[in-house]
């Protein structure tokens, strides 16, 4: 089934928006119609005090209509996008009174028989008194539209409330005041009285509303000295108009200079329409009173000018602050800007930033920024040091009213400081430095200068607090981003394959505890089928343990090939490493030579922790020859207590190294793992190759430990297996688990 696709007239939002562009167009045009209907019937003679009441209700329910669509069309001639300032408010009153007297004045220089509407007996003072009458409804609704914008400056519910009230007594009291117009009048004497009455009381509170609405002047206190200056001029301009407007209306001859009846009648707009003339009589005296209001309000406010220029200076310079912050995290610009905008601000001549550098060694806190003051007066003027301790310890301001009186400024008064306030820039556990505010009279800092000046000082403290925290937090990725390289680095130290001999399967992992670490295990071929090993573990974790480590790998490479021997090796690995090895460094190793050939192995221990040796049969031994660790001794006594331990391996059998992370890893509870279960789970998987043996004891490890638990201190395994000189098969380069 096809789409059937509706012209694009016919879519509903263009339907709703042709209406719209209509809806704009039906009140002017109705309110043509009407009026020219209304004044015509009027004119022709058929509303008077002979009139059917049917008649006079339909007429005054057209006026009614007439002057609503007025109302529409008045507050459709200016709309803004965004609220206007008072002068422009201002200014277009008194432009739409200045057009409307012209008006005025043109209306009343029509002559009797200017118009012919075939009906000379009817006078020509009807149809000045129409247009008359419409010229002011028109001046009166475009003076209360346009100061509503005014009066709903910073609108809130209550004040919405009343201007909605004054808007709806306006035409309740419209309605009311229709009876009495002079050629409609009720003939029952006490629906008079009533209708009086009820008209009293809507008079009473269109008043009250008149003086709610007035004192809405919030307005004022956010212009200049030179935009309320500005506001007076057109704001007394505008009352004096308002004023001669309402004397028009009574004495027109007051204005136009004449007095009679045909010509203008000084009571025209009672004439035309009583209703009328009351909702123009409420909308011009509401004019006059607000512009009053609104002037002296503005005289008033004339000496705050300073204080709420002081408080848009804090504004815009708590605004600077969050610009500079996203733009730079340089403490030196930051500094300058907790100086500078207490002065710019208005409530200080000078300040200046002192901070105490304890790495230093200097007791005495440095000028870190000044502001329209030198750093060398500043110095000079007062005993900073005294203030900025005092500051520091109680961590509350110090105000000094009279520097002259005070001891510790003695040179103040010599320098135009005669007023010093002290404040410390603390967070939660420290202060990071003290702000001194100083003024060129005495008793300068008033309780909102102070309470100004600390909201600065604590504003400044989060700041600065965050740019260290900023600056600790880069210093701490860049620091973890060279560790992550020195641990691929280090890794890169150790074996990345297994050696590929007969007769051996060999296993080896490195876990360090952080980043970096100091355990080191190596395997070398060295000669023909002897293959040198070694695990050593460096005292102490971290970096520092680190360097040690990379050179304990340099010492196995090279002294390795030239003295392969037990005793050899580790004598010259406790001479090259005991000149470079700080004093409260040392090296456990443990090193061995096997012979891939027959099967002996020579091993010595360093003071490292004994190897576990396992039979094809279960049985386990620990090999605790003597020895001292590497550094703890440069004499001859090093090697007179380093033991060497011989043996020969039979098919099946395995040797485990370790550094000590394996044994003294603790569970949750506090609990080694120890000996015996390093030996129970190697004896477990006695019939594996090295690496499962490998794995089993990673593993039981782990357990141990339990899941998510960190190592407390670098683990490294090695395992090497013994399976004879039968034929195995090995797989090329294996490699370890670290």
């Amino acid at each position: 089934m096809s789409q059937i696709n509706f012209p694009k007239i016919l879519s509903i939002k263009a339907i709703v928006a042709g209406f719209k562009r209509l809806w704009r167009w039906i009140p002017p045009i109705l309110f043509v119609l009407l009026f020219v209907g209304t004044t015509t019937f009027a004119f022709q003679g058929n509303v008077d005090e002979f009139a059917p009441l049917t008649v006079k209700i339909l007429y005054h329910l057209a006026l009614t209509i007439c002057f609503l669509c007025l109302w529409i069309t008045c507050s459709h001639t200016v709309k803004y996008n965004t609220r206007p300032d008072p002068k422009q408010v201002f200014w277009q009153i008194i432009v739409a009174i200045l057009t409307i007297w012209i008006l005025m004045f043109l209306v009343f220089q029509i002559q009797d028989g200017f118009l012919d509407f075939n009906t000379p007996t009817t006078p020509i003072a009807y149809i000045k008194s129409a247009l008359l009458g419409t010229l002011f409804a028109t001046l009166s609704f475009i003076l209360v539209q346009r100061l509503s914008y005014l009066v709903q400056f910073r609108r809130t519910r209550r004040s919405e409330k009343n201007w909605r009230l004054f808007i709806l007594s306006l035409g309740l009291g419209f309605i009311v005041c229709s009876p009495f117009h002079p050629y409609f009048s009720l003939d029952s004497s006490p629906l008079e009285v009533l209708f009086l009455i009820v008209l009293g009381l809507v008079s009473l509170g269109e008043i009250i509303l008149i003086f709610i609405n007035s004192v809405r002047l919030t307005w004022i206190v956010h212009l200049s000295f030179r935009q309320k200056m500005t506001a007076i001029g057109l704001g007394t301009v505008l009352m004096c108009m308002t004023l001669g407007t309402l004397l028009t209306l009574f004495r027109p001859d007051i204005v136009l200079g004449s007095t009679d009846y045909v010509t203008a009648p000084p009571n025209f707009l009672p004439f035309y329409s009583l209703p009328l003339t009351k909702v123009v009589i409420v909308n011009l005296t509401f004019g006059f009173i607000y512009a009053l209001t609104s002037v002296l309000s503005l005289i008033f406010h004339l000496p705050t000018i300073g204080d709420y220029q002081r408080g848009a200076d804090e504004m815009a310079a708590m605004q600077a602050l969050s610009l500079l912050v996203r733009e730079s995290a340089d403490p030196g610009k930051l500094h300058h800007w907790v100086v500078s905008t207490t002065v710019d601000a208005g409530r200080g001549k000078a300040a200046w930033l002192t901070v105490q550098d304890l790495d230093s060694g200097s007791l005495k806190p440095q000028i870190v920024a000044a502001y329209n003051i030198d750093t060398s007066i500043a110095d000079e003027s007062c005993d900073l040091a005294s203030i900025h301790r005092e500051a520091s310890q109680t961590r509350k301001l110090v105000y000094i009213p009279n520097t002259v009186v005070d001891r510790r400024t003695p040179k103040c008064k010599a320098n135009g400081i005669l007023s010093l306030l002290a404040i410390p820039l603390e967070t939660g556990t420290e202060v990071l430095g003290t702000l001194f505010v100083s003024h060129e009279i005495f008793q300068a800092f008033e309780n909102d200068d102070i309470e100004s000046i600390v909201i600065f000082a604590t504003q400044a403290t989060l700041v600065l607090e965050n740019v260290r925290l900023l600056e600790s937090k880069i210093e701490r990725e860049r620091l973890a981003s060279e560790l992550s390289i020195a641990r691929k680095v280090q890794r890169r130290l150790l074996p990345q394959t297994m050696p590929q001999l007969s007769y051996l399967s060999l296993a080896a992992s490195s876990t360090p505890a952080l980043e970096v670490g100091g355990d080191y295990y190596d395997l070398l071929e060295v000669g023909e089928g002897k293959l040198a090993f070694i695990v050593a573990d460096v005292s102490g974790k971290g970096t520092s343990a680190a360097f040690y480590m990379a050179e304990m790998q340099g010492i196995f490479q090279a002294v390795a090939r030239i003295a392969p021997g037990p005793s050899d090796f580790l004598y010259h690995a406790n001479q090259a490493l005991g000149e470079s090895l700080e004093k409260s460094i040392f090296v456990t190793a443990i090193y061995g030579l096997i012979d891939c050939n027959s099967g002996h192995m020579s091993i010595a221990r360093a003071g490292h922790s004994p190897a576990v040796l396992v039979d094809v049969s279960g049985n386990a031994k620990l090999l605790r020859s003597g020895g001292l660790g590497i550094g703890l001794d440069r004499s001859e006594l090093f090697s007179e207590t380093l033991e060497i331990e011989r043996l020969t391996f039979q098919p099946g059998d395995l040797i485990v190294l370790y550094t000590d992370g394996v044994v003294e890893s603790r569970n949750t509870e506090g609990e080694e793992f120890g000996y015996d279960r390093l030996v129970e789970s190697i004896k477990g998987s006695r019939y594996e190759r090295a690496q499962g043996v490998h794995d089993a004891v990673r593993k039981t490890v782990d357990q141990f430990l339990g899941l998510g638990k960190n190592y407390d201190d670098d683990l490294t395994l090695l395992v090497i297996k013994w399976h004879g000189h039968e034929p195995t098969v090995f797989k090329a380069g294996e490699k370890n688990l670290s």
